[in-house]
């Protein structure tokens, strides 16, 4: 009689494993054929929508518009802002350090899908692999003991680390000023701005004989004189005469160098944004 029960349990669990197995399987296909009808979203156009104005952002494949949700996040904008245009799997899975959005807000954001990413080869980039495009990369330094460790030991002494950084300057919810860098054992290398904007006017967009060029000018000549400077150089833009060239008539007040000095201050304050 136990043997009978033993068989007839046996099978009952092999039916619900394999109803489960059809069921994702199922599921699967049918995320498939959803995604086959979506608008094809090449990483160029991505990238064309990354500020406040239109904000789309990828994550697991799929691209959403966010733009109108924005004002209404419950985190500071720039905290959005900063991944628009580009693959946001790795925000998206970090709410909080380790703690992924709820699925009430995978919910809402199924309300702002607008097409899937596709890659060179116009060949969708799959949903699972997308998941690891901002992941950490792991290397031997990990496995150093505490007293080998240089990175824990820099960051212990509160030292920044070496590493890429991405920061930001927002003046009444608007950002102004967004600069990437590097730090090489403490020195600046590969400055270059993301954003830089005052009034409406979009800096980067800016030409030869435009009203405001000069400023620009000013702008790049503080991202080429900070390359290979210490973090601490940062400090002498609160004299930005002393770092930049009088351009076409424009003094070196017309530099807000206080602006760039908060932006890279809020990228370490961030902490390193991935490693070399």
């Amino acid at each position: 009689m136990n043997k009978i029960a033993y068989t007839a349990f046996i099978a009952f669990l092999a039916t619900i494993l394999t109803l489960l197995s059809a069921s994702a399987l199922s599921q699967s296909s049918d995320e498939a054929r959803d995604d086959e009808a979506l608008d094809a979203i090449t990483w160029d156009e991505l990238a064309e929508h990354d500020g406040a104005e239109s904000c789309w952002k990828a994550i697991y494949g799929r691209v959403y518009d966010v733009t109108d949700f924005i004002p209404v996040h419950p985190t500071e904008e720039e905290v959005m802002l900063e991944w628009c245009g580009r693959d946001a799997t790795e925000g998206w899975e970090n709410k909080r350090p380790g703690v992924p959005h709820s699925p009430r807000a995978e919910s809402r954001l199924e309300s702002l899908l607008v097409g899937r990413l596709v890659g060179e080869d116009g060949q969708p980039v799959m949903r699972d692999d997308a998941a690891d495009m901002g992941a950490e990369v792991i290397d031997a330094d990990r496995a150093l003991s505490p007293a080998e460790d240089e990175r824990l030991h820099r960051a212990m002494l509160g030292m920044p680390l070496d590493g890429h950084y991405r920061g930001v300057f927002t003046d009444r919810g608007v950002i102004q000023v967004n600069i990437t860098f590097d730090l090489r054992d403490g020195r600046f290398d590969s400055v270059d701005y993301r954003h830089l904007a005052y009034r409406g006017v979009d800096y980067l967009a800016l030409e030869e004989g435009d009203e405001g060029y000069p400023v620009r000018v000013q702008y790049e000549q503080v991202a080429e004189r900070l390359e290979g400077e210490p973090v601490t150089r940062i400090f002498a833009l609160y004299e930005p005469e002393r770092m930049v060239d009088d351009v076409d008539g424009y003094s070196g007040a017309t530099l807000r160098g206080a602006k760039v000095i908060s932006a890279i201050r809020d990228g370490l304050n961030r902490g390193v944004y991935s490693w070399p």
